[in-house]
C-alpha cells in the first residue's frame, strides 16, 4: 500500500517567500540610508546600483560639505572601479560630472576629475566621460584648468569622431562661455585655443568642413566656441581675436555644405559687437546661434 505523504502547511510553504522579502526590504532600506553601501555590493544587482549613483547624485546639493564629498567620493570610486557593470561604471561617469559644481569641497572635486580624466582615453568610456566634463568645467578648480583643457584638445587631435566629437566640442563650449575672463587671468589657455582650434580652421576652411571625424554639430560647436571666446575678450577691450574670426567666417560660409551650419556662421558674422564689459554687472552672453545646439 502506498505511503501518502502529507502536503506541506501553508504555513511552511509561505514561511521561505516571507523570509526573502523580509531580506530584500531590509536590503533596501540599508540602500535607502546608505546608497554607498551598494556600490560597493558585489552582489547588487546593476539596477540597484544605478538607483544608488540617481540617489547620491540627488542628495548632494543639500548636503552639508563633508558629506557632499562623500557623495561624490563614492561616485567616483564607482566610476574608477574595473569590477563595476559596464552600465554602471557609464552612469557614474556621467554623473559624477554633473554632480562636481554643488560641491564645495574643492579637494573632492580634484578627485573627482582626476577620474573624469583618467578614463578619457578609454574608448569604451570616452562618450560618457565627455557628458560628465562639460558640466564639471563650472567646478573645475583652476589649478587643472590646464590639465582639463589639454586632454580635450588631445582627445579632438585624435580619432575622435561623430557624437563624441560633438559632444567635446559641447564640452569645449561650456569650458570656455563659462569663465568670461580667461584670456586676462589665464592667457596662456586662451591662445592655446587659438593655437589648435581657431588656426587650423583659418589655415584650411575647407579641410575643417571635410573632415570625416565631424558632424556638421561639430563644426558648429567649434566654431561656436572660439566666436564666444573672441566676443569676450572684444568686449573686455581685446579686439584682435574677433577680427580674426570676423575674417574667417566669410571663407568658412563659402566652404560649408550644411545649411544649417552656414545659418550659424551667418548670425556670428552679422552680430553686433558686444557692449564693453562693465566691473559692476556681469556681461551677458549674447545667442550660441540660431537654434540651440
Amino acid at each position: 500500500m502506498p505511503v501518502l505523504i502529507a502536503p506541506p502547511s501553508a504555513r511552511a510553504v509561505a514561511a521561505p517567500a516571507l523570509e526573502e522579502a523580509f531580506s530584500l526590504a531590509r536590503a533596501a532600506a540599508r540602500g535607502a540610508a546608505d546608497p554607498s553601501s551598494v556600490l560597493r555590493d558585489d552582489s547588487a544587482s546593476a539596477e540597484a546600483k544605478l538607483d544608488a549613483l540617481d540617489a547620491l547624485h540627488d542628495r548632494i546639493p543639500n548636503q552639508k560639505p563633508p558629506a557632499q564629498a562623500a557623495s561624490l567620493d563614492a561616485i567616483a570610486a564607482a566610476a574608477a572601479d574595473a569590477r563595476q557593470p559596464p552600465e554602471v561604471r557609464a552612469r557614474a561617469l556621467t554623473l559624477l560630472g554633473y554632480a562636481v559644481p554643488p560641491v564645495v569641497d574643492e579637494a573632492a572635486r580634484t578627485r573627482a576629475f582626476a577620474v573624469l580624466l583618467a578614463a578619457l582615453p578609454d574608448p569604451s568610456l570616452r562618450l560618457f566621460v565627455l557628458r560628465g566634463l562639460g558640466p564639471a568645467s563650472h567646478g573645475l578648480p583652476r589649478p587643472l584648468e590646464p590639465a582639463f583643457l589639454n586632454a580635450l584638445l588631445g582627445a579632438l587631435d585624435g580619432p575622435v569622431a561623430g557624437e563624441e566629437r560633438q559632444t567635446a566640442f559641447l564640452t569645449l563650449y561650456a569650458f570656455v562661455s563659462s569663465n568670461e575672463d580667461l584670456a586676462k587671468r589665464a592667457p596662456a589657455l586662451a591662445a592655446l585655443i587659438d593655437a589648435r582650434v581657431l588656426a587650423p580652421i583659418e589655415a584650411d576652411p575647407a579641410a575643417f568642413v571635410r573632415d570625416p571625424r565631424a558632424t556638421p554639430a561639430a563644426r558648429e560647436l567649434a566654431v561656436a566656441a572660439v566666436w564666444i571666446a573672441a566676443r569676450q575678450r572684444q568686449a573686455a577691450g581685446a579686439p584682435a581675436a574677433a577680427a580674426r574670426v570676423k575674417a574667417l567666417l566669410p571663407r568658412l560660409i563659402a566652404a560649408e555644405t550644411d545649411a544649417g551650419a552656414r545659418a550659424w556662421y551667418a548670425t556670428y558674422r552679422d552680430a553686433a559687437p558686444p557692449a564693453p564689459a562693465r566691473r559692476d554687472k556681469t556681461t551677458s552672453l549674447p545667442p550660441l546661434g540660431p537654434d540651440e545646439p
